[in-house]
Protein backbone atom coordinates (compact mmCIF):
# COMPACT_ATOMS: atom_id res chain seq x y z
CA UNK A 1 0.00 0.00 0.00
CA UNK A 2 1.30 3.45 -0.89
CA UNK A 3 2.46 5.31 2.21
CA UNK A 4 0.33 8.25 1.07
CA UNK A 5 -2.91 6.43 1.68
CA UNK A 6 -5.99 8.64 1.46
CA UNK A 7 -9.12 8.90 3.54
CA UNK A 8 -11.06 7.62 0.52
CA UNK A 9 -9.03 4.39 0.55
CA UNK A 10 -9.53 3.98 4.30
CA UNK A 11 -13.30 4.47 3.81
CA UNK A 12 -13.42 1.89 1.00
CA UNK A 13 -11.63 -0.75 3.04
CA UNK A 14 -13.95 -0.17 5.99
CA UNK A 15 -17.07 0.05 3.77
CA UNK A 16 -18.04 3.41 5.25
CA UNK A 17 -18.14 7.00 4.03
CA UNK A 18 -15.24 9.40 4.36
CA UNK A 19 -17.44 11.44 6.68
CA UNK A 20 -17.62 8.45 9.03
CA UNK A 21 -13.84 8.07 9.01
CA UNK A 22 -13.50 11.77 9.80
CA UNK A 23 -15.97 11.60 12.69
CA UNK A 24 -14.23 8.56 14.15
CA UNK A 25 -10.86 10.33 13.99
CA UNK A 26 -12.32 13.46 15.58
CA UNK A 27 -14.48 11.53 18.06
CA UNK A 28 -17.67 13.30 16.95
CA UNK A 29 -21.07 11.74 16.28
CA UNK A 30 -22.38 8.29 17.19
CA UNK A 31 -20.55 5.36 15.64
CA UNK A 32 -20.74 1.69 16.63
CA UNK A 33 -17.76 0.34 18.53
CA UNK A 34 -17.19 -2.37 15.93
CA UNK A 35 -17.03 0.16 13.12
CA UNK A 36 -14.86 2.52 15.18
CA UNK A 37 -12.39 -0.29 15.92
CA UNK A 38 -12.26 -1.37 12.26
CA UNK A 39 -11.49 2.16 11.07
CA UNK A 40 -8.94 2.85 13.81
CA UNK A 41 -7.17 -0.47 13.11
CA UNK A 42 -6.87 0.49 9.44
CA UNK A 43 -5.59 3.95 10.37
CA UNK A 44 -2.97 2.40 12.65
CA UNK A 45 -2.03 -0.27 10.12
CA UNK A 46 -1.38 2.21 7.31
CA UNK A 47 -0.28 5.08 9.54
CA UNK A 48 -2.84 7.37 7.94
CA UNK A 49 -2.43 11.07 8.78
CA UNK A 50 -4.84 13.62 7.24
CA UNK A 51 -3.47 16.88 5.94
CA UNK A 52 -4.25 19.89 8.10
CA UNK A 53 -6.27 21.42 5.26
CA UNK A 54 -8.42 18.33 4.80
CA UNK A 55 -8.89 18.07 8.55
CA UNK A 56 -10.06 21.65 8.76
CA UNK A 57 -12.55 21.12 5.93
CA UNK A 58 -14.01 18.02 7.58
CA UNK A 59 -14.34 19.69 10.94
CA UNK A 60 -16.14 22.63 9.36
CA UNK A 61 -18.86 20.45 7.81
CA UNK A 62 -22.22 22.09 8.36
CA UNK A 63 -25.62 20.69 9.16
CA UNK A 64 -26.74 21.53 5.63
CA UNK A 65 -28.15 18.65 3.58
CA UNK A 66 -28.29 18.77 -0.22
CA UNK A 67 -31.58 17.71 -1.80
CA UNK A 68 -31.83 16.94 -5.53
CA UNK A 69 -35.28 16.53 -7.11
CA UNK A 70 -36.19 16.27 -10.82
CA UNK A 71 -39.11 18.71 -10.65
CA UNK A 72 -40.27 20.48 -7.47
CA UNK A 73 -43.52 21.36 -9.26
CA UNK A 74 -44.42 17.66 -9.04
CA UNK A 75 -46.86 17.30 -6.10
CA UNK A 76 -45.18 14.04 -5.11
CA UNK A 77 -41.67 15.48 -4.85
CA UNK A 78 -42.95 18.69 -3.32
CA UNK A 79 -44.82 16.82 -0.57
CA UNK A 80 -41.89 14.55 0.23
CA UNK A 81 -39.46 17.46 0.35
CA UNK A 82 -41.79 19.50 2.56
CA UNK A 83 -42.30 16.66 5.05
CA UNK A 84 -38.56 15.98 5.16
CA UNK A 85 -37.72 19.64 5.65
CA UNK A 86 -40.16 19.99 8.57
CA UNK A 87 -38.64 17.00 10.38
CA UNK A 88 -35.05 17.88 9.47
CA UNK A 89 -35.36 21.47 10.72
CA UNK A 90 -36.50 20.24 14.13
CA UNK A 91 -33.27 18.26 14.35
CA UNK A 92 -31.05 21.18 13.40
CA UNK A 93 -30.59 20.54 9.69
CA UNK A 94 -31.02 22.99 6.83
CA UNK A 95 -32.07 21.56 3.46
CA UNK A 96 -30.60 23.00 0.27
CA UNK A 97 -32.99 22.22 -2.61
CA UNK A 98 -31.91 21.97 -6.26
CA UNK A 99 -34.03 21.03 -9.29
CA UNK A 100 -32.25 18.87 -11.86
CA UNK A 101 -34.97 18.68 -14.54
CA UNK A 102 -33.73 15.05 -14.89
CA UNK A 103 -30.77 16.50 -16.80
CA UNK A 104 -27.72 14.34 -16.06
CA UNK A 105 -25.24 17.11 -16.83
CA UNK A 106 -27.09 19.46 -14.49
CA UNK A 107 -27.18 16.74 -11.83
CA UNK A 108 -23.39 16.42 -12.09
CA UNK A 109 -23.00 20.17 -11.71
CA UNK A 110 -25.23 20.16 -8.62
CA UNK A 111 -23.26 17.28 -7.08
CA UNK A 112 -20.02 19.24 -7.52
CA UNK A 113 -21.62 22.30 -5.91
CA UNK A 114 -22.74 20.22 -2.93
CA UNK A 115 -19.23 18.81 -2.53
CA UNK A 116 -17.81 22.36 -2.63
CA UNK A 117 -20.39 23.42 -0.02
CA UNK A 118 -19.20 20.51 2.18
CA UNK A 119 -22.77 19.43 2.96
CA UNK A 120 -23.35 16.69 5.50
CA UNK A 121 -25.27 14.43 3.09
CA UNK A 122 -27.02 14.48 -0.30
CA UNK A 123 -30.56 13.15 -0.75
CA UNK A 124 -31.12 12.18 -4.39
CA UNK A 125 -34.68 11.72 -5.69
CA UNK A 126 -35.45 10.42 -9.18
CA UNK A 127 -33.40 11.70 -12.07
CA UNK A 128 -30.61 9.41 -13.25
CA UNK A 129 -31.25 6.96 -10.43
CA UNK A 130 -34.77 6.32 -11.73
CA UNK A 131 -33.60 5.94 -15.33
CA UNK A 132 -33.02 2.28 -16.20
CA UNK A 133 -31.08 3.32 -19.32
CA UNK A 134 -28.70 5.60 -17.44
CA UNK A 135 -25.09 5.10 -18.50
CA UNK A 136 -22.57 3.47 -16.16
CA UNK A 137 -20.48 6.63 -15.86
CA UNK A 138 -23.38 8.54 -14.30
CA UNK A 139 -24.04 5.77 -11.78
CA UNK A 140 -20.30 5.52 -11.05
CA UNK A 141 -20.28 9.24 -10.38
CA UNK A 142 -22.83 8.71 -7.59
CA UNK A 143 -20.61 6.07 -5.97
CA UNK A 144 -17.55 8.29 -6.30
CA UNK A 145 -19.33 11.23 -4.71
CA UNK A 146 -20.57 8.89 -1.98
CA UNK A 147 -16.94 8.36 -0.95
CA UNK A 148 -16.70 12.09 -0.18
CA UNK A 149 -20.25 13.02 0.85
CA UNK A 150 -22.77 10.32 1.87
CA UNK A 151 -25.59 9.98 -0.68
CA UNK A 152 -29.08 8.75 0.16
CA UNK A 153 -30.89 7.40 -2.90
CA UNK A 154 -34.68 7.57 -2.83
CA UNK A 155 -34.89 4.96 -5.58
CA UNK A 156 -34.21 1.26 -5.21
CA UNK A 157 -31.27 0.72 -7.56
CA UNK A 158 -29.76 -2.80 -7.67
CA UNK A 159 -26.00 -2.96 -7.04
CA UNK A 160 -25.72 0.77 -6.32
CA UNK A 161 -23.34 1.21 -3.38
CA UNK A 162 -25.00 3.88 -1.28
CA UNK A 163 -27.75 4.09 1.34
CA UNK A 164 -31.18 3.66 -0.25
CA UNK A 165 -34.53 4.71 1.24
CA UNK A 166 -37.50 3.87 -0.97
CA UNK A 167 -41.19 3.01 -1.11
CA UNK A 168 -42.06 -0.70 -0.86
CA UNK A 169 -45.27 -1.35 -2.82
CA UNK A 170 -45.23 -5.15 -3.13
CA UNK A 171 -47.63 -5.80 -0.23
CA UNK A 172 -50.00 -3.01 -1.25
CA UNK A 173 -50.05 -4.25 -4.86
CA UNK A 174 -51.20 -7.66 -3.61
CA UNK A 175 -53.92 -6.02 -1.53
CA UNK A 176 -55.08 -4.03 -4.55
CA UNK A 177 -55.31 -7.11 -6.76
CA UNK A 178 -57.09 -9.07 -4.05
CA UNK A 179 -59.62 -6.25 -3.64
CA UNK A 180 -60.25 -5.94 -7.39
CA UNK A 181 -60.72 -9.69 -7.67
CA UNK A 182 -63.20 -9.86 -4.78
CA UNK A 183 -65.08 -6.89 -6.26
CA UNK A 184 -65.55 -8.73 -9.55
CA UNK A 185 -62.99 -6.91 -11.72
CA UNK A 186 -61.27 -9.33 -14.10
CA UNK A 187 -60.33 -7.29 -17.17
CA UNK A 188 -57.69 -4.74 -16.09
CA UNK A 189 -55.45 -2.36 -18.05
CA UNK A 190 -52.26 -0.59 -16.95
CA UNK A 191 -51.92 3.01 -18.04
CA UNK A 192 -49.30 5.76 -17.93
CA UNK A 193 -45.64 6.26 -17.27
CA UNK A 194 -42.66 5.02 -19.30
CA UNK A 195 -41.05 1.59 -19.29
CA UNK A 196 -37.50 2.94 -18.90
CA UNK A 197 -38.35 4.54 -15.55
CA UNK A 198 -37.32 2.25 -12.72
CA UNK A 199 -40.20 3.03 -10.35
CA UNK A 200 -42.76 2.66 -13.13
CA UNK A 201 -41.35 -0.67 -14.28
CA UNK A 202 -41.29 -1.99 -10.70
CA UNK A 203 -44.97 -1.12 -10.19
CA UNK A 204 -45.94 -2.74 -13.48
CA UNK A 205 -44.00 -5.91 -12.71
CA UNK A 206 -45.62 -6.26 -9.29
CA UNK A 207 -49.07 -6.10 -10.87
CA UNK A 208 -48.24 -8.36 -13.83
CA UNK A 209 -46.44 -10.98 -11.73
CA UNK A 210 -49.31 -11.37 -9.26
CA UNK A 211 -52.41 -10.91 -11.42
CA UNK A 212 -52.89 -14.59 -12.26
CA UNK A 213 -52.84 -15.47 -8.58
CA UNK A 214 -55.99 -13.37 -8.11
CA UNK A 215 -57.72 -14.45 -11.31
CA UNK A 216 -57.18 -11.11 -13.05
CA UNK A 217 -56.30 -10.68 -16.72
CA UNK A 218 -53.98 -7.74 -17.45
CA UNK A 219 -54.17 -6.37 -20.98
CA UNK A 220 -50.89 -6.71 -22.85
CA UNK A 221 -50.86 -3.25 -24.36
CA UNK A 222 -49.84 -0.50 -21.95
CA UNK A 223 -50.68 3.00 -23.11
CA UNK A 224 -47.79 5.20 -22.03
CA UNK A 225 -47.87 8.91 -21.24
CA UNK A 226 -46.10 11.46 -19.09
CA UNK A 227 -46.86 11.66 -15.38
CA UNK A 228 -49.33 14.59 -15.50
CA UNK A 229 -53.09 15.09 -15.45
CA UNK A 230 -52.99 16.04 -19.14
CA UNK A 231 -51.00 12.86 -19.81
CA UNK A 232 -53.82 10.87 -18.24
CA UNK A 233 -56.35 12.77 -20.38
CA UNK A 234 -54.55 11.95 -23.60
CA UNK A 235 -53.90 8.30 -22.66
CA UNK A 236 -57.58 7.77 -21.83
CA UNK A 237 -58.59 9.35 -25.15
CA UNK A 238 -56.31 6.89 -26.92
CA UNK A 239 -57.78 3.98 -24.98
CA UNK A 240 -61.33 5.04 -25.86
CA UNK A 241 -60.40 5.25 -29.56
CA UNK A 242 -59.10 1.67 -29.47
CA UNK A 243 -62.49 0.31 -28.46
CA UNK A 244 -63.68 -1.68 -25.47
CA UNK A 245 -62.97 -0.08 -22.10
CA UNK A 246 -61.58 -2.46 -19.45
CA UNK A 247 -63.40 -3.08 -16.19
CA UNK A 248 -60.60 -1.37 -14.27
CA UNK A 249 -57.62 0.86 -15.07
CA UNK A 250 -54.54 0.94 -12.84
CA UNK A 251 -52.72 4.24 -13.41
CA UNK A 252 -49.07 4.75 -12.54
CA UNK A 253 -49.86 7.74 -10.30
CA UNK A 254 -52.77 9.83 -8.99
CA UNK A 255 -52.23 12.68 -11.46
CA UNK A 256 -52.72 10.33 -14.40
CA UNK A 257 -55.70 8.75 -12.61
CA UNK A 258 -57.22 12.24 -12.28
CA UNK A 259 -56.86 12.81 -16.04
CA UNK A 260 -58.40 9.40 -16.75
CA UNK A 261 -61.32 10.16 -14.42
CA UNK A 262 -61.86 13.53 -16.08
CA UNK A 263 -61.97 11.97 -19.54
CA UNK A 264 -64.25 9.15 -18.36
CA UNK A 265 -66.71 11.73 -17.05
CA UNK A 266 -66.63 13.60 -20.37
CA UNK A 267 -67.66 10.40 -22.14
CA UNK A 268 -70.48 9.68 -19.67
CA UNK A 269 -68.75 6.62 -18.27
CA UNK A 270 -69.98 5.83 -14.77
CA UNK A 271 -67.13 5.40 -12.30
CA UNK A 272 -66.80 2.79 -10.83
CA UNK A 273 -69.77 1.01 -12.47
CA UNK A 274 -68.54 1.18 -16.08
CA UNK A 275 -64.85 1.46 -15.22
CA UNK A 276 -62.88 1.50 -11.97
CA UNK A 277 -59.79 3.68 -11.61
CA UNK A 278 -56.76 3.25 -9.34
CA UNK A 279 -53.71 5.46 -8.82
CA UNK A 280 -50.52 5.59 -6.77
CA UNK A 281 -49.03 8.05 -4.24
CA UNK A 282 -52.12 9.39 -2.38
CA UNK A 283 -51.70 12.99 -3.49
CA UNK A 284 -54.06 15.53 -1.91
CA UNK A 285 -56.02 15.74 -5.15
CA UNK A 286 -56.95 12.05 -4.87
CA UNK A 287 -58.86 12.73 -1.65
CA UNK A 288 -60.80 15.81 -2.71
CA UNK A 289 -61.71 15.08 -6.32
CA UNK A 290 -65.07 13.33 -6.76
CA UNK A 291 -65.28 10.43 -6.49
CA UNK A 292 -62.13 10.02 -4.44
CA UNK A 293 -59.38 8.02 -6.16
CA UNK A 294 -58.48 4.59 -4.82
CA UNK A 295 -54.70 4.58 -4.45
CA UNK A 296 -51.58 2.86 -3.19
CA UNK A 297 -50.53 5.52 -0.74
CA UNK A 298 -47.11 6.87 0.06
CA UNK A 299 -46.79 7.60 3.80
CA UNK A 300 -44.94 10.90 3.36
CA UNK A 301 -44.33 11.40 7.07
CA UNK A 302 -42.90 7.90 7.52
CA UNK A 303 -40.79 8.34 4.38
CA UNK A 304 -39.45 11.69 5.59
CA UNK A 305 -38.70 10.24 9.02
CA UNK A 306 -36.76 7.40 7.37
CA UNK A 307 -34.70 9.87 5.33
CA UNK A 308 -33.85 12.04 8.34
CA UNK A 309 -33.11 8.96 10.44
CA UNK A 310 -30.68 7.81 7.75
CA UNK A 311 -28.99 11.24 7.80
CA UNK A 312 -28.64 10.98 11.58
CA UNK A 313 -27.22 7.45 11.47
CA UNK A 314 -25.01 7.47 8.38
CA UNK A 315 -21.96 6.85 10.54
CA UNK A 316 -23.43 3.57 11.78
CA UNK A 317 -24.78 2.30 8.46
CA UNK A 318 -23.22 0.12 5.81
CA UNK A 319 -22.65 1.87 2.47
CA UNK A 320 -25.22 -0.37 0.75
CA UNK A 321 -27.95 -0.21 3.43
CA UNK A 322 -31.54 -0.63 2.18
CA UNK A 323 -34.46 0.98 4.04
CA UNK A 324 -37.93 0.17 2.60
CA UNK A 325 -40.89 2.35 3.61
CA UNK A 326 -44.19 0.49 3.48
CA UNK A 327 -47.14 1.87 1.49
CA UNK A 328 -50.87 1.52 2.20
CA UNK A 329 -53.76 0.50 -0.04
CA UNK A 330 -56.64 3.00 0.35
CA UNK A 331 -60.10 2.37 -1.13
CA UNK A 332 -62.15 5.37 -2.30
CA UNK A 333 -65.00 6.06 -4.69
CA UNK A 334 -63.35 5.17 -8.01
CA UNK A 335 -63.51 1.47 -7.19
Amino acid sequence: MDEKITIVEIAKMANVSTATVSRIMNNTGKVSEAKRKLVMDLIDKYDYKPSQIAKTLKLSKSNTVGFIVPHINSPYYAQLFYETEVIAQKQGYTLMLCNSESDKMLESKILKEFIAANVRAIVFLGGRLDDMECGKKYISEIENVNQKIPIISCCEVPNLKCVQVYQETQKSSGELLSYLSKSGYRDVALLGGYGNIRTTQKRREEILNNAEKYGISIRREIIECDYSVSGGNHAMQEMLKKGEVPQAIICINDLIATGVLNEANKHKLRVPIDVAIVGYDNLDISQYIYPGITTIACDYTAYANAIVSAINNLDNMECNSRIPVQTEFIVRGTT
